[in-house]
C-alpha cells in the first residue's frame, strides 16, 4: 500500500466523494498532474492528455461501474507507477 497513491488519489477526487469518475480523472490530470508530478506525486510521464488518463480509469475500473475506489486505483497506480 502506498501514502502516494492515497495523496493522488484525493488530489484527483474534485468533489471529495471518495470515488473517482472518468470526468474527474481527466480534469484533474489536465488542472493538477504538473504541480503533481513537480512535487513527486504524480511520474511526469504520466502527465498526459485525456486519452492516457481515460486508458489509465479504464485499467483501474476492475469492476466495471465507471468510478474508481480507491482500492480500484491504488492496484493500479502502485504496479503501474511502481510505487
Amino acid at each position: 500500500m502506498s501514502g502516494k497513491a492515497r495523496k493522488l488519489f484525493d488530489a484527483l477526487d474534485l468533489n471529495h466523494d471518495g470515488e473517482l469518475t472518468r470526468v474527474e480523472v481527466i480534469s484533474a490530470l489536465r488542472s493538477k498532474g504538473p504541480t503533481l508530478a513537480a512535487r513527486g506525486d504524480l511520474p511526469l510521464w504520466a502527465v498526459g492528455d485525456a486519452d492516457a488518463a481515460s486508458a489509465l480509469f479504464d485499467a483501474a475500473d476492475a469492476n466495471g461501474d465507471a468510478v474508481l475506489s480507491y482500492e480500484e486505483f491504488e492496484a493500479v497506480v502502485d504496479r503501474r507507477f511502481g510505487w
